[in-house]
């Protein structure tokens, strides 16, 4: 049985991507995936035992002490867990991933040469490994903010250029379903919307998807075709009570940092004082205001990095 865990980080902010990543975990259709109760001995919540990896909401471990290095830490555990070894730039990372080259997450504009990523200290044992599933993989979706425009102009909603991303890492796990092989997919409900049959439609156009409960607390769905079968259900706080949709929310968080780093290193270097942004509303305003001058005499379209939604 395949068990997928989907969660994204950066759907609010002006600047920097949107990202989404899907991670994939194999094992016997007949024990259910727990994975804070599987790896109790080496995973923990935010808060938990120092010598454990943190599991949990994104936001709990990136406010928690020593907050991004446990972040990172756990973006890691994932791609080892995942037979990718350990990478150490950035754009080894996004290829351990599937999220394409640093040009391709629009990066290539605030960069000399590829990133290197922060040394971490992780488990000396793998804490990912040990249990009667194992990941298989993390497949990660990264929308630039010139991407993120052009989706607007197209579909006209953010809803819907978000929707494109969940649909893109559906397609892939669909690739991954065979005959007889249970997949269930887990995931957030998106922006508080409940209605996804004719988005899953439009989807899998080969497909019938039958629709199970919506509303505020579970939409559900079955896509079929043939003895293929995808079982999807979305809820809020997904990444609270879901051990995949964690590790999930944990990659995305981590990936959309780094790319953050790299483009906060490049215009607080070029100019004295700048302080780093996260590029949510509001202080993107004022990170906007101070390198717009820099970006009009370098010719750079204001959609190229300033997403208008």
């Amino acid at each position: 049985m395949l068990w997928v865990g989907i969660d994204e980080a950066g759907y609010g902010p002006n600047l920097g991507p949107l990202v989404m990543t899907a991670v994939v975990a194999e094992g016997p259709d007949d024990r259910p995936l727990d994975l804070w109760v599987d790896l109790a001995s080496t995973v923990s919540r935010a808060g938990g035992p120092v010598d454990r990896l943190w599991v949990d909401d994104s936001k709990r471990v990136y406010k928690a002490r020593k907050g991004r290095e446990r972040l990172n830490a756990a973006c890691l555990a994932v791609i080892a867990a995942s037979g990718r070894g350990r990478p150490e730039t950035f754009g080894a990372l996004l290829e351990a991933v599937g999220a394409g080259t640093l040009d391709e997450v629009e990066l290539s504009p605030w960069i000399k040469a590829d990133p290197r990523l922060e040394s971490t200290s992780l488990p000396t044992i793998d804490p990912l490994g040990g249990a009667h599933w194992r990941i298989v993989e993390a497949r990660t979706v990264v929308v630039g903010p010139s991407r993120f425009n052009a989706g607007l102009g197209v579909d006209g909603s953010k809803a819907v250029v978000h929707f494109r991303a969940f649909a893109e890492l559906l397609r892939h796990i669909w690739k991954r379903t065979s005959e007889g092989v249970a997949t269930s997919v887990q995931g957030d409900k998106h922006g508080g919307r409940h209605y996804y049959l004719d988005s899953l439609v439009e989807t899998f156009p080969g497909a019938w998807v039958d629709r199970g409960p919506e509303g505020p607390e579970l939409s559900r769905y079955t896509i079929r075709e043939g003895a293929r079968r995808l079982d999807l259900g979305l809820c809020p706080r997904a990444d609270a009570g879901d051990g995949l949709v964690a590790l999930a929310s944990l990659v995305s968080k981590s990936i959309r940092e780094h790319w953050m780093d790299a483009f906060n290193n490049h215009w607080t270097d070029l100019i004295p004082g700048l302080k780093p942004t996260a590029g949510y509303p509001g202080d993107a305003a004022r990170f906007r205001l101070a390198i717009e001058p820099h970006c009009q005499e370098r010719g750079l379209d204001l959609l190229a990095w300033w997403r208008r939604k």
